[in-house]
Parts: C-alpha cells; structure tokens; sequence
C-alpha cells in the first residue's frame, strides 16, 4: 500500500516533506511529551486508585453517579498507573469527551476543585500552550518544506559553471565563479545540511549565493 501511495507524485511529496519535518518538530514534541508526563504522574499521586470496577472499592457507588462515563464504559480512562494516565492525556490534548472524564474525577474526590484546577492546569498549559504551538508549527514547517520542495524539482544552470538540481550542485571545480583554480576537470556534486535544522534555510537559494555574485566578489 506504501508502494502504491509513493507511486503517486502528490503523495510521494507528501511523504518527503512529513520526513522532513520529524527532525524539525522532534525538540516541540518532546516538550509536549514530557508535560503530558509530568501531569499524568501527577494524576497518579492525587486520584491513582479511585476509579476502579472494584465492587469493594469503597467509592464504588461515587463512581456511579458518573452517568456518561458509566454508560459509555469509559473505565480505562483513570490514573491508576503512569500508562493509562497517558491515555487521559492524550483524550485531554484532542479534546475528547474531557466532560465526561471531569466529571468522574469529582464524583470520587472529596475536594471537587482540586479535579478543576488539575484540569484547568492542564488545558492551559497542554492544550492551549502546547498542543496549539506544536500543530501551527507543524503546518507552517510543512508549508515552508512544501514550497522548498517544489523549488528542487526543477534544474537550474547558474553562468554556464553550476547546475543546481535538487538541493545539490552539480560543477566543474576547475573554474569556480570565473576563477580558474588548477584543479582537475571533474563533475562534483555539493550540498548543504543545516546544523540545528534550521526550517527557514533554503538550500538552493543557499547554493544559488555560493556560486553567483550574491555570494561575494569574485
């Protein structure tokens, strides 16, 4: 089915650009990662236990008054371990039937506004800060991947010496810029990587200034 998709060419750019965005977006994604851990261990500490389907489980009957989470058997949703309080997490981020969740969490709490300021907290931060930050970084960066992409598809010949195709430059080192430098008459091919993934460098617009009077005197 990948084959199939690649074969494609929308797909097959579609596909280049998402791999190009997994390095750029990693550093956001762990921080995401990382504050829907620390409010899961936390939801460990302060409701870990109390949402069970344990008939001895003295907050049984609190449990029941959850009507939608009941009748929806949403019983995997709870903080009982670090795992399914990721699971909350992630219903939290997506905004998935988070009323629903709240709603357990106060029935088997004596202190209903400490649930509300854990939710809040986590709406704020993850939700609002995080997750919004992370999906417009994501649509830009592929935008701005997108535009690049399509840059490279077409060739490029720069004085008669360079020919850029792709994010690579094909060219003769003997005679750089109009200066000879006594080196053998070859074909190289050069590049350019970005050291800290820098999403606003266009290569080719990068390699068009190296070989072209953009990039200096000659």
């Amino acid at each position: 089915l990948l084959r199939l998709l690649f074969a494609v060419p929308i797909f097959r750019i579609f596909g280049a650009v998402s791999l190009e965005i997994i390095p750029t977006a990693s550093d956001l994604g762990l921080v995401l990662l990382f504050l829907s851990y620390l409010f899961a261990s936390l939801g460990v500490i302060f409701f870990g236990g109390k949402i069970t389907r344990d008939p001895d489980n003295p907050l049984a009957d609190a449990i029941m008054m959850a009507d939608d989470f009941v009748n929806n058997q949403y019983w995997p949703n709870n903080f009982n371990d670090s795992l399914s309080g990721m699971n909350v997490m992630f219903n939290w981020l997506v905004i998935n039937n988070w009323t629903t969740q709240v709603e357990a969490i106060e029935c088997v709490t004596s202190n209903k506004w400490l649930a509300r300021l854990y939710f809040i907290s986590f709406y704020v931060f993850g939700v609002i800060g995080c997750m919004n930050a992370f999906t417009s970084f994501i649509i830009n960066t592929f935008f701005q991947h997108l535009r690049t992409l399509e840059s490279r598809l077409e060739e490029e010949d720069i004085t008669g010496e360079v020919t850029l195709k792709g994010a690579k430059a094909l060219f003769d080192p003997s005679v750089i810029r109009g200066t000879s430098t006594g080196l053998r008459k070859t074909l190289y091919y050069a590049r350019m990587r970005p050291i800290h993934h820098d999403v606003e460098l266009d290569t080719r617009a990068e390699l068009r200034k190296l070989f072209t009077r953009q990039g200096g005197a000659y």
